[in-house]
């Protein structure tokens, strides 16, 4: 087995782990929250036990290939056959409800349901177009980039471009007196960290693209893997932290 053959696979479960223990985590602070900030609390809650169930299952499927002396291309496509549709609305759940946490954060009643129905659309077309571009790369494997692919990758980078902008936007007007300046600082770092956390994931795309298809589809699920935990685990400490900070303020 090689070594990124052998780092990609126990990846899976170290997210699979880091999932389960972000779980107890937000279980002990959830007694601290009330309202919408404790029900963003159960929302990491249930992020981070599909994240672990479901890495859990790819570091079960990929044992019987991680067990035998399997070649390099062998463990290509035992990582290929992993399902693309299972991945793609496992992230698309998730990512909806991920981006909703900027909203609850900011509070609904500052921001509107408009602003939330907004995020919720483009981060849904985003995701679509994604597993789009990325079907449509599967039959070209080590050919390049086809145009296809090319188009749907394009429209989801728009979007999130779009989301990205629509989140500053917002966050530029709220208002340091209604938030408390910790608080909106905590929330301009949440920000930043989405938009640098995101951008992990078509990084890892293209590397299938850019490097030899059998090596460039292990490095693939390794960054993958890696944006998981930032994006869900430590993603959810952050927000659930603001969250504490946002109580805190309001009980002042």
């Amino acid at each position: 087995m090689t070594t990124l053959f052998n780092l990609t696979y126990f990846s899976f479960l170290v997210c699979g782990i880091a999932g389960l223990g972000a779980v107890l985590y937000f279980f002990t602070q959830i007694p601290q929250l009330t309202g919408q900030l404790k029900l963003l609390a159960f929302l990491n809650v249930g992020i981070c036990a599909v994240s672990s169930i479901l890495h859990f299952y790819f570091f079960s499927q990929l044992q019987s290939f991680a067990a035998g002396a399997t070649g390099v291309a062998e463990m290509t496509a035992a990582i290929s056959s992993l399902p693309l549709a299972l991945r793609y609305a496992y992230w698309l759940i998730t990512t909806m409800v991920l981006i909703s946490m900027f909203p609850l954060l900011m509070g609904l009643e500052r921001v509107g349901m408009q602003f939330l129905r907004v995020l919720l659309l483009t981060d849904a077309g985003m995701i679509l177009t994604g597993y789009l571009g990325e079907n449509s790369t599967l039959a070209h494997v080590g050919e390049g980039l086809p145009f296809l692919g090319l188009f749907w990758f394009t429209i989801s980078g728009l979007l999130f471009s779009y989301l990205t902008f629509s989140i500053f936007k917002v966050l530029r007007q709220l208002s340091v007196n209604d938030m408390g300046t910790t608080q909106r600082d905590a929330l301009a770092y949440m920000f930043f960290f989405f938009l640098i956390g995101w951008m992990i994931f078509p990084a890892g795309f293209f590397y299938a693209i850019v490097f030899d298809p059998d090596v460039g589809v292990v490095l693939r699920e390794l960054t993958v893997n890696i944006g998981d935990i930032v994006n869900k685990v430590i993603w959810g400490m952050l927000v659930v932290y603001t969250a504490v900070e946002i109580q805190n303020h309001q009980e002042t």
